[in-house]
């Protein structure tokens, strides 16, 4: 989205600027990343890095002499552990984690290892939703998620799979980066203050070089303040004495009661507009011996005032780098208009390998939001994927069906469409939207992340998951009032002449599916694109006209809150002899899971779901499914899980149900977890069941032993 208005804004850069340095790492100690970022906003010479990879910039010469300052550095994390299973364990760098929610935050997200060939994909793995009722301790009863409980799924089953994708110990990481732009008026992102600061600094840096200025004036971003504040101490003893030092704190903290407002700490020596009064939040780092070279100068504080500060939307008005102008003042320029900053050329990343014609088809289906009741792009994606033989019928409760083959053994198969998520339930006056959960999930990893406002017509509205009141004195992991959502509306009048309706208007998270190491993959959704996916790649070089069975495939809608599609098809189709659903099955395949119910794991081939919570699998339907996988060797597991899936409405009729799956982790999150050879399998083993006749008479099964 571009924001022109922005352009006539006192210091404001372009959105495209803020959310691309947004988007770099930068944990402290390991702020290359941010670092060549802003020295690509100038001509190459013209800012200069030290040792410590402080940026400088030397303007004018003599007395006074005056520091700006501005810190590169972000809190993060370190792979701290590779165990031999292939997960990982990760410790926080420095400081900058605050609030007993500050970890939490990561858990069940996308993650970005910083290696020294690039970026590498991980998960932040999060119990599954599905075991909550069994767990003797449940996940909403307990003490806020802290960095010791934490797990990293890089998609690898060993150290030597962690090796293979350049991932060493100490690598530092985060969360990985998803800046909001909201409303023309705000952007958030992680340690969103100190980036637009950074970026408010590059601007005064820029307007000064362009023009003189009395004395010297050093402008700095600096190393290291989140570890130990050496990288702000190394630029004072080289470039010092100063008589002033104005340096940017993310300490100070306050939200916003107005625009154009910037936070100081004391008043500065002249008054500008906008300027509020605050005390640091926290006590600075003191350094072991005094600064000889700052021993005179008058230092002060700078800040922005922010939304949600030190959680993974921290979010800034536009008009609030203001701070510009306070560090304009302060270098005593003669102009008030700043130079406006170009976005540094964009450069080619390392080559991906070419996708799979199954993740290409997964990956699009995972692209469409479909909560339920919502699930009309998922639906129109799916139409137009079919062959061209089939013709496809939307039914009254909004299932896509379809129907080919002959015969009187008639088989149905059953994935459904819509996923876990949102819906607006009120307006509140300030413009805040108070959401209602859709299926079963928790809702904390929602909390405090980037979301989508889903208008049936319109474009998607970006949006962010509030974190709940209070959160900076949280007591447990799960909130105790409904989440909420800003999008930047400031009345209930605003949002509702944006096309905001309660009960109509969806709420997602933004997705895509993230390659996870050589075979695996992870994305929100998964649950049930993965079956859809699935249906729809068992149609390929499918000739109807040869089938021995009539088949019905049915994307459903509604499972999620209570199997709204299936009960309807169910009773359209009571003539059917087997149903057939597609759906996860939920494993402990998982680090925080116990392996001794659910276990399935990842790679090892689709699944049999012979027991769930409210079906048990006839026996003799079981043994047939297994004596067609043996002969077209297909690897297939069988076990039992929590949950239901479609097929149990068609019980409801005496259709026997045997649901089918893929082993899944991470169930109900923005991360679940596949492997590609699974799905491989479930796609071999449906064509199996569509085109071939059972076997006769089938020999008992021996179980195999799991490893």
């Amino acid at each position: 989205m571009l924001l022109n208005s922005w352009a006539g804004v006192a210091g404001a850069q372009s959105p495209a600027l803020l959310q691309a340095y947004a988007r770099t790492s930068a944990v402290a100690g390991r702020e290359e990343e941010a670092s060549r970022f802003v020295q690509a906003l100038f001509k190459a010479g013209t800012v200069q890095r030290d040792r410590l990879g402080n940026l400088v910039l030397v303007l004018g010469s003599g007395t006074p002499r005056r520091l700006l300052v501005a810190p590169l550095d972000e809190p993060g994390y370190v792979v701290s552990q590779i165990q031999d299973n292939g997960y990982l364990r990760v410790a926080p760098v420095g400081g900058g984690q605050v609030g007993p929610l500050f970890h939490q935050f990561l858990e069940g997200h996308d993650i970005s290892i910083l290696t020294e060939q690039g970026a590498r994909n991980a998960i932040s793995c999060v119990p599954s939703s599905h075991y909550e009722n069994l767990r003797a301790e449940p996940e909403r009863n307990k003490l806020p998620f802290s960095w010791q409980s934490s797990f990293l799924d890089v998609g690898a089953g060993s150290a030597a799979g962690v090796a293979q994708q350049g991932i060493c110990l100490l690598d530092p990481l985060t969360l990985e980066k998803k800046p909001v732009i909201m409303a023309q008026q705000w952007v958030a992102a992680p340690a969103m203050k100190a980036k637009a600061a950074a970026m408010a600094l590059a601007t005064v840096a820029q307007t000064l070089a362009a023009t003189p200025v009395k004395g010297t004036v050093v402008i700095a971003w600096t190393t290291l303040e989140l570890l130990n504040g050496k990288g702000f101490e190394a630029v004072a003893n080289q470039f010092g004495p100063f008589e002033e030092v104005y340096r940017f704190d993310r300490t100070l903290e306050a939200e916003p009661t107005s625009t154009a407002q910037f936070l100081a700490s004391p008043a500065l020596p002249s008054t500008l507009p906008g300027q509020v009064l605050v005390q640091p939040a926290r006590p600075a780092r003191k350094p072991v011996l005094p600064n000889t070279k700052l021993a005179a100068a008058r230092t002060y504080l700078l800040g922005l005032p922010a939304r949600y500060a030190n959680t993974p939307v921290e979010a800034v008005t536009v008009a609030d780098v203001q701070l510009a102008q306070a560090w304009l003042r302060a270098a005593g320029a003669t102009t008030t208009t700043l130079a406006t900053l170009s976005l540094p050329a964009a450069k080619p990343g390392p080559k991906q390998p070419a996708q799979s014609q199954q993740a290409k088809l997964l990956a699009g289906l995972v692209a469409q939001y479909g909560v339920s009741t919502a699930e009309t792009p998922v639906r129109e994606f799916i139409a137009r994927q079919l062959p061209a033989w089939a013709k496809p019928v939307v039914d009254p409760a909004g299932n896509l069906t379809l129907t080919f083959g002959q015969g009187k053994r008639h088989l149905v198969f059953v994935a459904h469409m819509d996923e876990v998520g949102f819906v607006v339930d009120s307006i509140r006056p300030d413009g805040r939207l108070v959401l209602g959960l859709k299926g079963g999930a928790y809702t904390w990893l929602w909390e405090a992340q980037p979301a989508l406002l889903h208008i049936p017509g319109q474009a998607d509205i970006a949006a962010v998951f509030e974190p709940r009141p209070g959160y900076q004195k949280a007591t447990k992991s799960a909130p105790t009032t409904a989440l909420t959502a800003f999008a930047g509306f400031t009345s209930a009048q605003q949002a509702q002449a944006a096309g905001i309706r309660p009960g109509k208007t969806s709420v997602t998270m933004p997705k895509q599916l993230r390659p996870l190491g050589p075979q695996r993959a992870a994305a929100r959704g998964f649950d049930d694109r993965v079956g859809c996916a699935a249906l729809l790649l068992s149609l390929q070089k499918l000739d109807p006209a040869k089938l021995p069975y009539r088949v019905t495939y049915v994307w459903s809608v509604g499972e999620e809150i209570g199997l709204i599609g299936s009960a309807f098809a169910a009773q359209h189709l009571q003539g059917a002899s087997v149903v057939y659903p597609i759906d996860t099955f939920v494993s402990s395949d998982a680090p925080q899971e116990s392996r001794t119910f659910g276990y399935c794991p990842l790679g090892q081939g689709a699944v049999i779901r012979v027991l769930e919570s409210p079906n048990f699998a006839r026996r003799d339907l079981v043994r047939d499914v297994h004596a067609l996988a043996d002969r077209q060797k297909i690897p297939i597991q069988e076990g039992m899980t929590v949950g239901g899936t479609d097929g149990l409405e068609f019980l409801n009729y005496g259709i026997p149900s045997v649901p089918l799956s893929w082993p899944g982790r991470y169930s109900h999150s923005p991360v679940e977890v596949l492997d590609y050879r699974d799905m491989d399998s479930l796609v071999r083993l449906l064509r199996a069941l569509v085109q071939a006749e059972p076997a006769v008479k089938p020999a008992s099964r021996t179980a195999k032993p799991r490893p």
